[in-house]
């Protein structure tokens, strides 16, 4: 990303939308500076999508709506003052599309520190599972205005109708996908093409 970003978050419970967003502070004197309840600082990966999960779910069980398909977030690390990676949530994004399944897509910076100069994320997916207990999952990571695979590392959080988050993580360099739902993530799949299309890793098992 070119500077050193360090970040300051808070803890209210989640609202409104508006306490999902990451606010982006320049500062003349020292790195840019991204601000809210959901920035962090986290230990770890597993953590930063804990929190993720916990304050999405407050936030659909208290809006008036049918609430969201769920978020696409985009996370680094950074160094902190002792020279431990801390990991930090740099933007949230609506993740938009067909609650039944098929393509859901959200629109994501190309660069944190200009928030408004966006790529749209394509997902299609499926559903899977037994009835009552079904999760979506993606089947292809795609750039929209491309058609080539996606090239960020990013995160999607699906809400499911049973109150249930699961997140799926993307890593752009290795081209991985990793699935967690509360328990740590794990390998479950990569992407194998040119158009982003995933392949289940043998022997992995999709849901929990």
């Amino acid at each position: 990303m070119g500077t050193l970003l360090l970040m300051g978050g808070a803890g209210a419970c989640a609202t409104s939308r508006a306490d999902l967003d990451i606010r982006v502070r320049e500062d003349p004197n020292g790195p840019v500076r991204y601000e809210g309840p959901l920035a962090g600082p986290y230990d770890d990966v597993d953590e930063l999508s804990e929190a993720g999960c916990e304050r999405m779910l407050k936030h659909a069980a208290s809006s008036r709506s049918t609430g969201a398909l769920g978020y696409c977030a985009v996370f680094f690390s950074a160094p902190d003052d002792e020279g431990r990676d801390r990991w930090f949530i740099g933007h949230v994004a609506d993740l938009t599309g067909d609650r039944r399944g098929g393509e859901r897509a959200c629109a994501i910076p190309i660069d944190l520190v200009e928030p408004n100069g966006v790529e749209v994320l394509s997902l299609q997916g499926r559903m899977e599972g037994a009835p009552g207990r079904a999760s979506w999952r993606p089947t292809r990571f795609l750039n929209q205005r491309t058609g080539a695979t996606w090239e960020r590392d990013v995160l999607v959080f699906s809400l499911e109708g049973s109150g249930k988050c699961t997140v799926h993580g993307f890593v752009g360099f290795s081209r991985v996908v990793t699935v967690s739902q509360g328990d740590g993530f794990r390998p479950v799949g990569t992407v194998y093409d040119e158009r982003g299309a995933v392949q289940v890793l043998a022997g992995s098992e999709w849901l929990p």
